[in-house]
């Protein structure tokens, strides 16, 4: 995926050719850490670069995202959630990815499929301007499931900073990215709960009454879940 300058390395190389003057972000051991295949390119940025910035055929990642629980390839709820609030990965702050996974646990614990449409039904997409252009989160809808983290945990501590992108390594078999990639602000209007089928419905009331407090011990465990199963 060499591009114009070699502006395009993998994250554990060397700098560019002729890139002596730019500065780029570099994370070592970034794909052994995070399982990251090598059907994925790694994609430096340089420091000037952010998280607006555009790249053909790449999109943007934190590695707060991935400590947050997303891995590559990302899991089928959370590309339908981006494709239902028409948004790229990067466009949702960490403690939204924890909820996601979060609510994924409780879903398997209590045997449940966990859908977009039910976890819709609990949480709504809100606007974090002071994060950014573009940035939004997930909120608690009324009388649903409660997912709280610890303090420790925020949203807003230079997390847009550590970035990279991610390609499609040449002849991998990985088809067009079936998820928002590019960072648009979202439409203003209010987060519709979604329609929900007789047996879907009945499985989201069942957690209306669920409420976790310090749920990075769920993320823990859904990482570890997770972590076996690959």
């Amino acid at each position: 995926m060499a591009q114009k300058g070699k502006e395009i390395v993998e994250a554990s190389g060397m700098p560019p050719v002729g890139a002596k003057v730019a500065k780029y972000r570099s994370f070592e051991g970034l794909r052994e850490r995070f399982r990251i295949g090598e059907e994925y390119d790694i994609v430096l940025m340089r420091e000037d670069e952010l998280y607006l910035t555009t790249r053909p055929g790449c999109f943007v990642l934190s590695l707060d995202l991935l400590e947050a629980g997303l891995r590559l390839p990302a899991p089928e709820i959370a590309k339908e959630l981006l494709r239902s609030w028409k948004v790229a990965p990067i466009q949702l702050t960490p403690n939204s990815w924890r909820t996601i996974f979060v609510f994924c646990f409780i879903c398997k614990k209590r045997k449940i499929e966990a859908t977009a449409e039910i976890f819709r039904n609990h949480f709504s997409l809100a606007c974090s301007p002071q994060s950014g252009m573009g940035i939004v989160y997930v909120k608690h809808r009324t009388n649903r499931v409660r997912i709280n983290f610890s303090p420790r945990l925020s949203n807003n501590k230079g997390w847009t900073g550590r970035l990279f992108f991610v390609g499609r390594r040449k002849g991998a078999n990985i088809l067009e990215w079936d998820f928002p990639v590019r960072v648009v602000e979202p439409l203003r209007k209010a987060d519709m709960a979604p329609f929900l089928t007789q047996r879907a419905a009945a499985d989201s009331q069942s957690l209306n009454t669920v409420g976790v407090n310090h749920a990075e011990g769920y993320l823990s465990e859904y990482k570890l879940v997770n972590s076996e199963t690959e």
